[in-house]
């Protein structure tokens, strides 16, 4: 049987036409794109039989070499649209290293069928015509039951009016509608098809570069690459996915790479209704990676420009062709920047400097270079923060040298500023720069509320906060970020909720009990407070930063003996058994009313640039300092607005 058949299929909710190349769901038209089609029309029309995967690449793509890899990718494609579930497939059954067969029930309606049913319609004995009389017949009265036959008739006549009256124009209005427009979307993490695990790097890579590019569209919401690798390798169906993230389109794919060419095949789904956009498979040699991701991108983008409604399409910029081993040490950099751990940045450096060295016009790679060293230097009693703060600043300054419309580049230089430098305004103005460039950023959107915080701007920094959570809302770090940024702006029962939502995510994540302890310290509720402390300690072992902060609340709940034990237990850990200084150390000896202490410490935080120094006159913990002249003079010393 050819695709030229009059035959039509039916089978579950479905009926296919191949003549029409139409597929309906009940009476909802279904979009495929045209091989997806054509491998259905030939499953169908071979029912029951096994297909081996080389006759389905024959009759698909008659004219055309392809690889399993591609008819797997289609046959993913139908699983989908003819919505299989978890529970065994109900249309398309795999058999392994084999083919494919279709298992369900198939009704064929030929075109015989279809004219006797119309022949029967058309023969049908009328109904509701009037009977003539034989000359000199005399019609009987009617009955009251005849009479009441036809009330009924005429009044259901009546009703069906009514709604016709008032439901066709709908329908008609609801028909005419276009599509709801995608104003959101989520690119699922790449399947790495190689079969090798060293290569997940490659496509972890190519689903950042993918995410990136998307996001500078106008008014599309792109979901952070965080949030989207908590679903590598999740069976989740794209509409719950869609659900939990709040977008309206989700781009999934893969990557293969065998030897020097690379393969990224892609598709855009309409996420709520799990229906098929656009698909496309893409090939080229390893040389060529950068133009391959800026042709996904930019297909990509195009459709879904189509359907952000009233938008004018916006071109997407082609990147500079870059040698394909830099580009490859740049991925696997990211690939270790995105571990966020001391070990991964400082793996990261050494191929952010491969990269460069084997392209030193390649602006991205310094863009990744400037990311690694500002968060090296951040860490807290970071050996190397004279040294890395500044290289940062170095890398960023070149990066935006060679592409000033790197987004990630403006937003380590305003870190660089904001917390070493402490140019709170400076670094306002690279953050917003790095905001107009990527709305969508939302590692610019979580920094920019710490420098609001710092420049008092309490509001602002809460709403710049909560848009960071927008295009991150699986983020740890950034739903943590948004109860401790409402924690600075003494909003504490709505910084309450927040922690906790995030521990609802993540009850493992050490850093949101940390902070819902500080939030239960304000609320003077000390008991929780000290729980949350030990689960956090629990959680970190005997982390120095986690010991501190409990030896400030026992310092709070009067519990000295057990202060002085975590005090101890921080010194004895600590670089020369020596209490370390920290804010949190300042924090302690402000409890105890030792205000001399606390502005030693400070002091010494001050000649070693601790970024933290920021946050002293948003810290609650330091308000007791307030009213000391020393206090001022500090913030007045760091830059701190009155």
């Amino acid at each position: 049987m050819s695709l030229q058949t009059k035959a039509v299929f039916e089978f579950g909710p479905f009926r296919l036409n191949p003549t029409e190349r139409l597929l309906l769901r009940g009476q909802t038209p279904v979009r495929l794109s045209p091989k997806v089609f054509d491998a259905l029309v030939f499953l169908v029309e071979n029912r029951g039989h096994l297909l081996e995967k080389d006759e389905l690449l024959r009759k698909v793509w008659p004219d055309t070499f392809v690889e399993e890899s591609n008819l797997a990718q289609h046959i993913s494609i139908l699983r989908k649209v003819l919505q299989e579930g978890d529970d065994g497939p109900r249309f398309i059954e795999t058999v392994p290293k084999s083919g494919y067969r279709f298992i369900a029930e198939v009704r064929e309606l030929c075109d015989a069928d279809r004219d006797d049913n119309s022949l029967q319609d058309a023969t049908a004995e009328p109904q509701n015509v009037p009977r003539v009389l034989e000359p000199g017949a005399r019609e009987s009265a009617p009955s009251r039951h005849n009479i009441r036959n036809v009330a009924f008739a005429v009044l259901g006549l009546v009703l069906l009016l009514t709604a016709s009256i008032l439901i066709l124009p709908r329908w008609r209005r609801s028909r005419s509608l276009a599509p709801e427009p995608i104003l959101s979307l989520a690119v699922l993490p790449l399947q790495n098809l190689s079969g090798d695990p060293a290569q997940e790097y490659f496509a972890d890579g190519m689903t950042e570069a993918l995410i990136t590019d998307l996001a500078k569209i106008p008014g599309l919401k792109v979901i952070s690459r965080t949030s989207m690798m908590q679903y590598k390798g999740s069976q989740k169906r794209l509409p719950k996915i869609a659900e939990e993230l709040g977008v309206d389109g989700i781009v999934e794919g893969s990557v293969l790479r065998s030897g020097e060419r690379v393969r990224i095949t892609a598709q855009l789904v309409r996420a709520a209704t799990d229906q098929h956009i656009w698909a496309e498979s893409y090939e080229r040699d390893l040389r060529d990676l950068v133009a391959l991701q800026d042709e996904v991108s930019r297909n990509i983008a195009g459709q879904i420009q189509k359907r952000i409604a009233e938008r004018a399409p916006q071109q997407l910029a082609a990147s500079a062709a870059v040698n394909p081993q830099a580009r490859e040490d740049y991925l696997k950099g990211r690939y270790f920047w995105n571990l966020r751990a001391e070990a991964g940045y400082r793996k990261a450096i050494d191929y952010f400097q491969s990269a460069v060295t084997a392209d030193p016009q390649y602006a991205q790679a310094y863009a990744g270079l400037a990311d690694s060293y500002a968060l090296l230097g951040s860490l807290p009693n970071s050996k190397i923060r004279d040294t890395a703060m500044p290289k940062a600043k170095e890398m960023a300054l070149t990066a935006l040298k060679l592409d000033d419309s790197l987004a990630d580049a403006h937003t380590s230089l305003a870190f660089v500023e904001m917390h070493y430098e402490w140019k709170l305004r400076e670094a306002e103005q690279e953050f917003k720069r790095a905001i107009d460039l990527n709305p969508n950023y939302s590692t610019a959107h979580e920094w920019y509320a710490i420098d609001l915080i710092a420049l008092g701007r309490l509001d602002d920094a809460v709403a710049e906060a909560k848009l960071a959570r927008q295009t991150d809302p699986l983020s740890a770090i950034i739903n943590t970020d948004v109860a401790e940024v409402l924690y600075w702006a003494r909003r504490y029962d709505e910084a309450l909720l927040q922690a906790h939502a995030t521990l609802e995510m993540d009850p493992n994540f050490a850093h949101a009990h940390r902070v819902l302890e500080r939030i239960y310290d304000e609320k003077h509720m000390f008991l929780d407070a000290i729980a949350e402390g030990e689960r956090s300690l629990a959680l970190t072992g005997e982390d120095t930063w986690m010991l501190l902060d409990l030896a400030h609340t026992y310092a709070l709940a009067g519990r000295k003996t057990d202060m002085q034990n975590c005090l101890s237990r921080a010194a004895k850990i600590s670089s020369g058994g020596v209490l370390p200084e920290t804010g949190t150390t300042a924090e302690v000896y402000v409890v105890l009313g030792d205000a001399d202490r606390a502005f030693q410490v400070i002091e010494d935080l001050y000649r070693r640039r601790e970024g933290g120094l920021i946050l002293l006159k948003a810290d609650p913990p330091f308000d007791g300092l307030k009213s000391d002249p020393r206090f001022q003079k500090m913030s007045q010393r760091i830059g701190l607005p009155n």
